[in-house]
Parts: C-alpha cells; sequence; structure tokens
C-alpha cells in the first residue's frame, strides 16, 4: 500500500480534490481494513471533505456531514465520479437551504419588507 499523505500539507483546496480524484478506491478500502467504525467513518471523511470543499467552500463540513450518513457504496461513487458528487451535493445544499428557511422565517422577512398580508410576529 502507497504511503498516506497528509492532504491538509495540500493549501489550495482545488490541488485537494485534485489529489483525490486520483486516489483509487482500492486503496482507500485497503486503508480501511481493521480499522474501527469510527476510524474509518474519519477517513473516509477526510476523504470526501476536499472533493466537497472545492464545490461549497463554506458549506463544506455539513455537506460532508450529509453525505457520511449515505450508503458507503454510493459514496464511494461519489469519490469515484465528479459528477454524480457535484448531484450529490447539489440535493444536499437544496435540502439545507430549506431547513434554514422555515415558513415563520419566510413570514418574517416578507414583514419586515413591506410586504402585504404577511402578519407573522417579529
Amino acid at each position: 500500500m502507497p504511503p498516506l499523505i497528509n492532504v491538509y500539507s495540500i493549501h489550495d483546496p482545488f490541488a485537494r480534490a485534485a489529489f483525490y480524484r486520483r486516489f483509487p478506491i482500492a486503496v482507500l478500502t485497503q486503508a480501511l481494513e481493521n480499522r474501527t467504525p469510527s476510524e474509518q467513518r474519519n477517513l473516509i471523511g477526510e476523504t470526501l471533505y476536499p472533493l466537497v470543499e472545492s464545490l461549497v467552500p463554506v458549506f463544506a463540513a455539513k455537506v460532508t456531514g450529509m453525505l457520511l450518513e449515505l450508503d458507503r457504496t454510493l459514496i464511494f461513487k461519489l469519490i469515484e465520479s465528479p459528477e454524480a458528487l457535484k448531484e450529490k451535493v447539489t440535493e444536499a445544499m437544496d435540502v439545507l437551504f430549506k431547513s434554514l428557511v422555515s415558513p415563520t422565517d419566510k413570514a418574517r422577512r416578507a414583514r419586515c419588507w413591506g410586504v402585504p398580508g404577511s402578519h407573522a410576529p417579529i
């Protein structure tokens, strides 16, 4: 097995993502052997994070956490396929934004901006 590289020494998120796009799943799978579930999750997260960071830098930690809840086979597909990753990140961002904007928040914003018919308390 090739030595693991500390990708956090690569300061550019796009360069880190490029490194991981060349990171074969077979190497990751081998690195996961004989590790605790917590260590496996951390290693997968460390692999996935730079890829997500290249797409949504501000929300990378949250979106990575959301993606780690998916089936491991699907996560490996996301690591290997930039198109699949982009699609899932877009879905995760949609869910995240919908959860951040409740109907009450929408009504409050509308009332603050003087939209007629919005009666939510501020």
